[in-house]
Formats: C-alpha cells, sequence, structure tokens
C-alpha cells in the first residue's frame, strides 16, 4: 500500500491476496522468465538412456550389511533369492486364488449364457453369496469381469456404492466403463453427429450400434447392500424399461442372503427379476488353502516363523481383512528378511552358496545365534567335546558344518509336511490345517494324550475294527498320493516298512473281522466302550457298583495288540521336533512381529502424541532436551501448542491459545520473538495441528476451535 501525491491510499493488486507465494528466484533469473523469449533448452539425457553400469548396479542391489563389510557377491546373491523366491510363491498364491473362484464363475456364465437364450421378459440377476468378507472378493469381481465379457462378448461394469451415490452417478459410471476402451474415438457422438448426455442411455445405445459391438451389458453391485434401496429399485425398473434396446444382466454381491436383500426391494422391482443363487468359497478356505501353498508348501523358500503367523492370521480373522492384506504381510516379511538379514545367504543352493562366499562376518554373527549355543550346548551334553570345541574355534570346521545345513533343513521340512499330511488325512483332529501347522512349527508333533501337542492316542485306541481299517487305507493312500496343494509328491519307496506294516495291519485285522463274525460275536479291544461293564454287588444290604473289564477272545486280544502296533506306527511316523530346536534356523524362518506391527498395524495416535510431547527424541537437539517432556519456549512451535492443547478443554479460545503462546516465546523469553514473527509461527503450528486432525473450526463458536482428540 502506498501514498499518492494527492494524499489518498491508493491500493496495489497483491494487497487484495490472502496468501503470497515467494519464489527462489533471483532477480534476473525471473526476468529472464518472463521475457518473451523462450529459454534456452537444456540437454538432459533421456529416461530410457542405458545408465552407466556401476551406477545402475548401485541403484538395483541391496546395502551391504555388517556395516558395509559384506561382500558385493555376497550383497548381490541376497536379492537374487529374493528376486527368485518370491516370484514363484506369488504364482502358487494366484493359481489357488484363481482355481478357487473356478466352480462360482462356471456357474455364473452358464446361468447368464442360459438367461440369454430364454425369453422370459425379465433381467437375468446373479445372486453371489460372498458372506461377510466383501473386502476379500475384490478378486472374485475382477475374475467375473475377464471370465464373462470373453463369453458374453458383454459390457461388464462394476459398481460399488461409493461410485452411485444417486441414479445420475450411477448411470454416468455405467456408460462409462461401458464405453471405455471399446472404441479410439468415445466423444459421446453418433453417427450423425448428435450429442448424448453423459447419463443418457441412449447414448450408451448409439455407442454400440455405431462400433457393432453386441447390445448387451452386465452390471455387478460389488457391495449391494450398501446401495439405497431407492436406488436399486429406480436402475431395475429403468434397466427393465430398456430390455427391447439394451439387454441389462445383474450381478448382485450378498453379504448375508437373498432373502434379506428381496426384503429390502419393491415387490414391483423383485418381479421384474428372474434370479438364481451361487454360494462363493469363503475367506476362511481361500486362506487356508494360499497357506498350504506359499506359506507351508514345498515351494516356500522362506519359512514364517509360528509367532508371525499367528498374528497374521489373527488380523486376518479380526478386521475381516481381504485375502491380499495377507499376500502382502507375507511379501513384506520376504523383504524384510533378504534385505536386512546377512545370514539369508545361507538359502541359497549348493551350487550358488560357496565357501569362498562366507567372510569371517558370517562366521562370528552365526556364533551369536541362540540356536548356536543350543547346538554347543547339547553336543557337550552328548559327550562330543571335540566338535563342541571346533565349533566355538575352527572358523574353517564352523563353515563346513554350516554349508551342510541345507540338507538337514530340506529334511525336517519335507518330515514336517508328510507328518501335517498324515494327522490330517487320519481325521481324527479337529483342529485345521493352519492351527496344526502353527502348533507343529512352535511345539513339534507329539500324539501323546498327555503331553502331546496333537492328542490323538485316545482317539486311535477307541477305533473299532471299521474305523480302523478305513484309518489304514486312508494313511496308505497319503504315504503312496502325497498332497498336490502342498507340493508333496507320494514316498512310498522311502517308507517302504511303514507302508509294509500297515498293509499287514489290515490283513490281519480283515481276517480277525471274518473270525468274529464266524462265531457270531463283535470284534473288540480292551480300550473300547463294549469292553467295559458295570458290576452290581450287594455288600450288608448296601449296594456297590464298580466297572469292570469284560472277558476278551482270543480275537479281541489279538485286535488290541493291532490297535497298539498301530498307535506305535503312528507316534514313530508323526512325531517331529519344533523348528526353533534346529541349527541356524534364524537363516531360513522369518518371526520377526516389530517390523510387521508398525507397517500394517501402524499407531500414529501413539507416534504423534510421542513426537509432540518428547521431540527431543526425534530432533537430538540441545535446546528440546532441557525440556525432558516439560513446556519450555525452546521447544517448536507445534509441539508448544500440542501441550496447551491438551491442558484445554472441548472448545479452545484461539485468543486465549495466542495470548498464552505469545506469553512463553515473546520478547522476554529465551526465544525472543517478535509479535509478528511470533504470529507467523502460531498460524502455521495451529494449521499442522489441524492437518494432523486434532483441532477443527467449531460451529458453536467463530473464534474457537474444537478439539478432536483426548490423549
Amino acid at each position: 500500500m502506498t501514498e499518492s501525491e494527492g494524499g489518498r491510499m491508493q491500493f496495489e493488486e497483491d494487497d487484495h491476496r490472502a496468501a503470497f507465494v515467494f519464489s527462489n528466484l533471483r532477480a534476473e533469473d525471473a526476468a529472464a522468465k518472463h521475457s518473451s523469449r523462450p529459454a534456452k533448452r537444456r540437454k538432459v539425457a533421456r529416461p530410457d538412456a542405458p545408465k552407466p553400469q556401476a551406477v545402475a548396479e548401485a541403484e538395483a542391489s541391496f546395502p551391504p550389511l555388517f556395516d558395509g563389510a559384506e561382500s558385493p557377491d555376497a550383497v548381490r546373491l541376497r536379492k537374487e533369492l529374493f528376486e527368485t523366491s518370491w516370484p514363484i510363491v506369488e504364482d502358487g498364491i494366484q493359481h489357488v486364488l484363481r482355481e478357487a473362484n473356478r466352480t462360482t464363475l462356471d456357474e455364473v456364465t452358464s446361468f447368464l449364457q442360459r438367461a440369454a437364450e430364454a425369453k422370459t421378459g425379465k433381467i437375468a440377476a446373479g445372486f453371489i453369496i460372498t458372506g461377510p468378507n466383501i473386502a476379500s472378493q475384490d478378486l472374485l469381481f475382477e475374475q467375473l469381469a475377464e471370465t464373462l465379457s470373453a463369453a458374453t462378448q458383454a459390457s461388464f461394469v462394476r459398481l460399488r456404492a461409493a461410485d452411485a451415490p444417486n441414479l445420475k452417478a450411477a448411470l454416468k459410471k455405467i456408460i462409462r466403463d461401458a464405453t471405455t476402451g471399446r472404441s479410439e474415438d468415445g466423444d459421446g457422438m453418433d453417427a450423425e453427429g448428435r450429442k448424448y448426455l453423459d447419463y443418457d442411455l441412449e447414448g450408451l445405445l448409439a455407442f454400440l450400434a455405431q462400433h457393432q459391438l453386441p447390445l448387451r451389458v452386465i452390471v455387478s453391485f460389488q457391495d449391494s447392500e450398501a446401495f439405497e434401496s431407492g436406488l436399486l429399485s429406480d436402475l431395475i425398473a429403468l434397466f427393465h424399461s430398456w430390455r427391447d434396446r439394451i439387454q441389462f444382466d445383474v450381478l448382485f454381491g450378498i453379504a448375508t442372503s437373498v432373502e434379506l436383500f428381496e426384503a429390502r426391494l419393491l415387490k414391483s422391482t423383485a418381479r421384474q427379476l428372474y434370479g438364481a443363487q451361487f454360494d462363493v468359497v469363503q475367506a476362511d478356505s481361500v486362506l487356508e488353502s494360499v497357506i498350504k501353498s506359499a506359506v507351508a508348501g514345498t515351494r516356500a523358500t522362506l519359512r514364517i516363523g509360528p509367532s508371525l503367523l499367528r498374528s497374521l492370521v489373527e488380523r486376518q480373522q479380526g478386521q475381516a481383512a481381504g485375502v491380499q492384506a495377507f499376500i502382502s504381510s507375507l511379501k513384506y516379511a520376504y523383504m524384510c528378511h533378504f534385505y536386512a538379514n546377512p545370514l539369508s545367504v545361507l538359502l541359497a543352493g549348493d551350487d550358488r552358496l560357496q565357501p569362498t562366499l562366507l567372510q569371517p562376518e558370517h562366521i562370528e554373527a552365526v556364533r551369536t545365534l541362540d540356536s548356536f549355543q543350543s547346538h554347543v550346548e547339547a553336543a557337550v551334553e552328548a559327550r562330543q567335546l571335540n566338535h563342541a570345541q571346533s565349533l566355538i574355534e575352527d572358523d574353517q570346521y564352523l563353515a563346513t558344518q554350516i554349508l551342510r545345513q541345507a540338507q538337514k533343513r530340506q529334511a525336517y521340512l519335507l518330515h514336517l509336511l508328510r507328518s501335517l499330511h498324515l494327522v490330517q488325512c487320519t481325521g481324527l483332529s479337529t483342529a485345521s490345517f493352519v492351527e496344526l501347522y502353527i502348533s507343529a512349527l512352535s511345539g513339534g508333533i507329539d500324539i501323546e494324550q498327555a503331553s502331546g501337542t496333537v492328542p490323538l492316542e485316545d482317539a486311535i485306541k477307541r477305533l473299532n475294527p471299521g474305523d480302523f481299517l478305513s484309518l489304514v487305507g486312508r494313511l496308505l493312500s497319503a504315504v503312496r498320493t502325497g498332497s498336490s496343494e502342498l507340493g508333496l509328491r507320494g514316498w512310498e519307496a522311502e517308507a517302504e516298512e511303514l507302508v509294509g506294516a500297515l498293509g499287514e495291519l489290515r490283513d490281519e485285522v480283515e481276517g480277525l473281522v471274518e473270525r468274529s463274525k464266524s462265531n457270531g460275536a463283535t470284534l473288540k479291544s480292551k480300550y473300547s466302550a463294549q469292553s467295559r461293564i458295570l458290576r452290581t454287588t450287594v455288600v450288608a444290604q448296601k449296594v456297590q457298583l464298580s466297572r469292570d473289564t469284560a472277558t476278551l477272545t482270543e480275537e479281541d486280544k489279538a485286535y488290541t495288540k493291532a490297535v497298539d502296533t498301530l498307535l506305535e506306527l503312528a507316534s514313530q511316523a508323526l512325531h517331529c521336533d519344533p523348528i526353533e530346536s534346529l541349527f541356524l534356523h534364524e537363516a531360513w524362518v522369518f518371526d520377526s512381529k516389530a517390523p510387521y506391527r508398525d507397517v500394517f498395524v501402524p499407531a500414529p495416535g501413539a507416534t504423534f502424541d510421542r513426537a509432540l510431547s518428547r521431540p527431543q527424541d526425534y530432533l537430538a537437539c540441545a535446546c528440546c532436551s532441557k525440556a525432558n517432556g516439560g513446556l519450555a519456549s525452546t521447544l517448536p512451535t507445534t509441539a508448544i501448542l500440542y501441550h496447551l492443547y491438551t491442558e484445554a478443554g472441548a472448545l479452545i479460545n484461539v485468543a486465549d491459545l495466542w495470548s498464552a503462546y505469545y506469553a512463553l516465546v515473546g520478547d522476554e523469553s529465551d526465544v525472543g520473538l517478535d509479535e509478528r514473527s511470533a504470529l507467523v509461527c502460531f498460524y502455521r503450528g495451529l494449521a499442522e495441528l489441524r492437518m494432523m486432525g486434532f483441532v477443527k473450526q467449531s460451529r458453536k463458536k467463530a473464534d474457537h476451535v474444537a478439539k478432536l482428540k483426548w490423549l
């Protein structure tokens, strides 16, 4: 604002602006910028130009660990292991997810193809029961879009409640998605040059006719229960009125039931639908299949520890998160392990893990592991003193032992998976595979009833002859065929002794059953309930009840011996040690919950509170450390306002807040800010508090802000 020659005040253009943008350009640069002559173009490298090899390797490789002492070969090997191991796991996951919905896709496709041929005068409607976990069904509707577009040649449109708040927005979404990507010139004009509104179905009809596309549109309501019932009724009625020009088919994703969904619609609207119900594989079954393939299967290079895996599963069940969230967590675990663990190079095979690759830092790191200490202590207890001493003192001997652990690791994992497969095939355990797998990793597999992790002893003892033969048949079939989900092949050739013993037991029990039938008796063992009788005796006019064992025949005694033999075989075949008992399990098991929890279950409120109440923990400056969690003038402005914020009530007077702030940082304080500088800092700090969600403008009082969080 300047003063004119006549004494009146004149205003410049910038005086009325609410904010200013300050540029760092110098005066001559600014003048050159506004000059009419274009600036000289600078030569820059093309984005697709090849970079120097050293720069490319530096950008693409992992950082060297061991405080920079890790060799480039080891760094490169860690990166290669991640790039080769994760794609294999990811391909297996995608195969599982697609196969899980294969039946539903075929049924929906067949229904819509039959509906196109039937002349019912109604709209074909598919009611897909997805269950309460809607978040996990994104892949299903993506597969529906791909499959139905290819099978019916129709335009597929996915609608969510957030995309269609009203009828006009829903029509815009339908027309835009039905025309996008079908032609290069999607300008909303027909052959005669007429333009249509972006929510007019006449424009969609003209577009399909102009480009000779099928006059059929499939509209899917992914979260149909989140739509307003009036909006759904209006859309269905509109689609029905266009049946003679465009064939509309609808798909509804339903979390509850068809009856509850139909109750939300008008009866006149429901009569316009010709529908069928389709049940989708539930998210729990899909998650178990994913864990079998990507976590527990033989394709997995890295093993997720029991503690972390339990946390991941609990989050999936507690937060109703989609399967994609579990896959992201799994990939993050792979990245953390190969990026930050220098011992992850030990996961390489014998062809890539050479003895020269192991540095003295690797040897020293191995000696700090808990599994190394446990291995040495076990060797001392077994009186293998030379072995224990060589592990501690001889680096070359320890390197040789490290290279031998790859075969032992593979043998342990193979035995673990085979044992779990046999436990599931018995049908005697009520736990799911995920629960069995986590229990086996943490505590091993032991079928003893008293202290076993998978107590099957009583269930095996109480088997009747029919169940006994069925169990033996299932075990033999499991050994011969393996498991495709786990990537297990049959191991009959490696378990000849077990297969032979089970075959002999089957033949023996079948013979015992035939002999018992010929004798007119029922075959039983001493463990069955039929072999225990209740005996009544009268002593001194008092009735006493006691349990006694019925007399066993020779066939019963032989069957009891067969049950004991089966129990012994199962105890030996299914026994497995916990994963922590293996030497060097830290190199191929990732069980750290700290990085996972910080990334996938963040706590921003607690982080903001600590950062604003104790900024010295983050800034590491001497001026803030003097406050020691209290209020001081040397703290950042936002931290000072946060301290005053915690002491205020639900409504905060901005003038009072400014007075308290300026009294702390004013001219007489250690900071000594003048009023104008303090006001700038005050407004900036208040804006940051608003951005972080602590305050908002109050509607009750114009000069107050409302408090949003109480910590």
